[in-house]
């Protein structure tokens, strides 16, 4: 028996290379086809009459045990035929995809003892794989300089021809890469569409308003926490019950594990229920975006592209304004989903856990600003931030871009400081939305205190109908943050005195930024920062019980 692996290597580089939304919504198209509609045919040709119940226990040549994300692994008989499929794979990535590195490698599972199993099979066929990536040339080495080319406008890649991009305008330069990008476009809205439940035309015109109108854009990343221990231990646990299921229970880890057939049930289940969740979130997050903000939509739907949604990945481009809000709703509508998943319940019970969670970046940018700088900016959000809390829940990190240059998220950080003895880092992220606010741990890093703290900023008087905070007094408060912790509280003290017999104004600063030092004070600074991209007014569409289910959207008609 022999594992085949196949994965495209570096997906959200090959997506943001270029700085039109066209080719990015195509490159994502491209990446969903290696392990979508290419993994099929590629299948059928190899395996005549293949389907997706094919078992190798039943006699069949080979068993697909995940495909998502651009990555496709299954079991097969005869490794002429494994190395078969890599080629067909491979070669039409060459083809119809230049640029994306797509590679693939067939292991053989030898068996006796534990490392022989198709876990340790698995393990080591994905080191073999990063072997051969590594030691083989990059994409990169496929688009030669010489002799001199000219380079294309949008992807820095030597040009192959010239292309009119509208009417009137001359053409321009343009490479293999990114023409193949453009001839994918119109299939990727057709795959964005059936993910948000929309239409055609109303994903052109979302790609549309984020490309030419919106004044902030935003790269939203979502990963799952501790997925990857979750699938490792997946070979350490015993399955019981029939191994066809797919909902066995697991019990104490043993050190022989499940066997091979009972476990690649397991993998397989466990893969399809984490796409299916996935995908029931981000449309029950798009549901309640939409409600948040009605002004943001187009028939209906919130200017939110989803480019990579597979497996515990989430990758979307989203209008600045929603983007936050349409995070948190994805995070807890994860959870729900989850929580509710009949093929994960197993997992959940021999984790001791009442869901999965996730943890999400959330860079805003100015539109014109290279998005391979903002999706770094959102990767780095997560892996030194947002996961932090991964023990205690699912949680988002976010970051507004005011500059032009290289985005660093420790220079960034470092640029707003609290002066004073003891001093602190100049924000609360991350926030923890969901389960994990429960969590005692988490006081004054909920998502529900980051909104507490823009409703100040936003309320209005009850009385006079003025802000609660003047626009005035806000400014000499960011001000005094940086002076210094005496400056601070003489100025709050200040504040207070002024509005000593005004309830409602002395609570909003209570609210607002404590005794605006340490961790108050960062509060104060992330709430600013939020204030323009955080709807806090609840709606009666998105007051519901956070309890209900993650419900499928309708497909909306034309």
């Amino acid at each position: 028996m022999y594992l085949v692996v196949v994965n495209a290597a570096g997906k959200q580089r090959y997506i943001f290379s270029s700085r039109k939304r066209q080719e990015i919504v195509g490159a994502s198209d491209l990446i969903a086809r290696v392990n979508g509609e290419w993994a099929a045919e590629a299948l059928r040709d190899v395996f005549n009459g293949y389907r997706d119940d094919w078992r190798l226990r039943q006699g069949h040549e080979a068993e697909l045990l995940t495909a998502g994300a651009g990555a496709v692994t299954l079991l097969v008989v005869d490794p002429a035929a494994g190395r078969r499929l890599v080629t067909a794979l491979t070669t039409r990535a060459l083809e119809e995809a230049p640029g994306l590195d797509v590679c693939g490698v067939v292991h053989e599972l030898r068996p006796g003892g534990e490392a022989g199993t198709l876990a340790a099979g698995l393990r080591a066929a994905r080191t073999a794989l990063a072997a051969t990536q590594e030691a083989r040339p990059g994409p990169q080495a496929r688009f030669l300089r010489l002799p001199l080319m000219e380079e294309c406008g949008s992807s820095g890649q030597p040009a192959t021809e010239l292309r009119r991009e509208g009417p009137g305008e001359r053409p321009s330069p343009r490479s293999a890469a990114s023409m193949a990008k453009l001839a994918h476009f119109p299939a990727a809205l057709d795959r964005l569409a059936r993910d948000a439940g929309s239409d055609v035309p109303t994903m052109r015109k979302i790609v549309d308003r984020l490309g030419l109108e919106a004044e902030w854009v935003s790269i939203v990343h979502a990963d799952g926490n501790g997925f990857g221990r979750i699938f490792r231990d997946l070979g350490t646990t015993t399955g019981a019950g029939n191994s066809g299921s797919g909902n066995q229970e697991l019990g104490e880890p043993e050190s022989a594990g499940p066997g091979d057939e009972a476990y690649a049930d397991l993998l397989r289940g466990l893969s399809r229920a984490v796409d299916r969740c996935a995908l029931t979130a981000f449309r029950a997050a798009l549901r309640r975006t939409a409600d948040e903000h009605p002004d943001r939509t187009i028939a209906g739907v919130p200017l939110v592209l989803p480019l990579v949604l597979g497996g515990d990945d989430l990758t979307v481009l989203c209008e600045g304004e929603v983007a936050l809000g349409f995070t948190r709703h994805y995070l807890e509508a994860f959870e729900r989903a989850t929580a509710d998943d009949p093929d994960l319940l197993p997992v959940l019970r021999a984790k001791g856990l009442p869901n999965l969670g996730a943890a999400a970046g959330v860079a805003i940018v100015k539109r014109n600003y290279p998005f391979r700088f903002a999706y770094d900016l959102a990767e780095e959000l997560i892996t030194k931030e947002a996961k932090q809390d991964r023990d205690v829940g699912s949680a988002l990190a976010f970051a507004v871009l005011l500059e032009s240059s290289a985005p660093d998220l420790d220079r960034i950080r470092r640029s707003v400081t609290i002066a004073g003895p003891g001093g602190a880092a100049p924000h609360r992220s991350p926030y923890v939305v969901g389960v994990g606010c429960e969590d005692p741990r988490t006081e004054g890093r909920r998502w529900a205190d980051l909104e507490r703290r823009v409703a100040v900023l936003t309320g209005a008087h009850a009385a006079s109908g003025e802000a609660l905070v003047p626009r005035a007094a806000v400014h000499d408060l960011r001000e005094a943050v940086s002076l210094g912790a005496d400056v601070a509280r003489a100025r709050l003290g200040l504040l207070r005195t002024r509005y000593r017999e005004d309830e409602d104004r002395l609570d909003a600063l209570n609210d607002l930024c404590g005794d605006l030092a340490g961790q108050d004070a960062a509060g104060f600074l992330d709430a600013l920062a939020a204030q323009p991209f955080l709807t806090t007014a609840r709606t009666a569409a998105t007051s519901r019980d956070d309890a209900e289910p993650a419900t499928v959207l309708e497909a909306r008609s034309r």
